[in-house]
């Protein structure tokens, strides 16, 4: 019996195809392997080679942080700016950000890539801000050309935080606060509630903000919305996100959430989830 389970085993290896060079492209670039990810590439392989979720081998080198790896795809043109359908990430992002846990190696690589141009700066210093690293902070504004309404953002994200650190590196470089609206906190108030869309949220009050979240969700799982003006509300830290409520008379019916790409996800008023 043991005998023929052996010899099913052998066929089934045997049967196997054998992966293409464009797959030990893939395989090579998330082992750390360099040099067989040179030699593929030498003999014709695409650097630029689509994978599952669009995908890269330097997609998946700087999320595994290998330094050598992201330097040879570089060498042979590997597009930095190409994002994945999955997060949305670029490499940049992954690098600042990665899956795994993260290494000096991932921010090595975040500097050479910022260094050689890599879009998507924005959206690293403010995942940066967040993870509290003030020499990515100070990196990427070193590296010039924040436009001031990012800086601002990026100011407004880090007092948030509570990290006066990267807020004086960021007010160094010229970020200004946001000009704030003054709203009425009666009107304020009407906007707290449950709402419901493409899942469940919660609005709260708090101080002169709203607060946006799961149903229950604690203080600090929850994204901080600044008034811009009566119906519409900026998101701090959210990379241009914003909340428009709709309001029938003296009711608030639901709300917008605008992102700078994308269609608007509406979210109705209900009285109990």
């Amino acid at each position: 019996m043991k005998s023929l389970v052996l010899l099913a085993a052998v066929l089934a290896l045997a049967q196997a195809p054998s992966p293409t060079r464009a797959e030990q492209l893939q395989d090579a670039a998330q082992k750390g392997d360099a040099a067989a990810v040179k030699r593929l590439l030498d003999s014709g392989v695409d650097v630029n080679t689509k994978f599952r979720y669009n995908a890269t081998a330097l997609t998946y080198a700087c999320d595994a942080g290998s330094v050598d790896v992201v330097k040879v795809l570089l060498d042979h043109g590997a597009d930095m700016n190409v994002k994945d359908t999955f997060y949305g990430f670029t490499p940049l992002m992954l690098a600042v950000s990665p899956a795994r846990k993260k290494t000096p190696a991932h921010t090595e690589i975040a500097k050479l890539l910022i260094a050689k141009g890599a879009a998507g700066k924005e959206d690293a210093m403010l995942a940066a801000i967040d993870d509290g690293d003030a020499d990515m902070v100070k990196t990427i504004l070193d590296s010039g050309g924040i436009p001031a309404a990012k800086l601002t953002d990026a100011l407004e994200a880090a007092k948030t935080g509570r990290k006066p650190e990267i807020a004086a590196l960021l007010e160094k470089a010229g970020a200004k606060p946001p000009e704030e609206f003054k709203i009425d906190p009666a009107q304020l108030a009407k906007y707290a509630g449950l709402y419901r869309g493409r899942d469940d949220l919660e609005i709260a009050v708090d101080g002169a903000s709203l607060t946006i979240g799961l149903p229950g969700a604690p203080m600090a799982q929850r994204g901080r919305l600044a008034a811009k003006d009566n119906t519409t509300f900026r998101g701090v830290g959210m990379n241009g996100t914003s909340v428009v409520f709709q309001v029938a008379g003296d009711k608030v019916t639901g709300f917008q959430i605008v992102v700078p790409q994308g269609a608007p996800i509406t979210y109705t008023r209900v009285e109990k989830l």
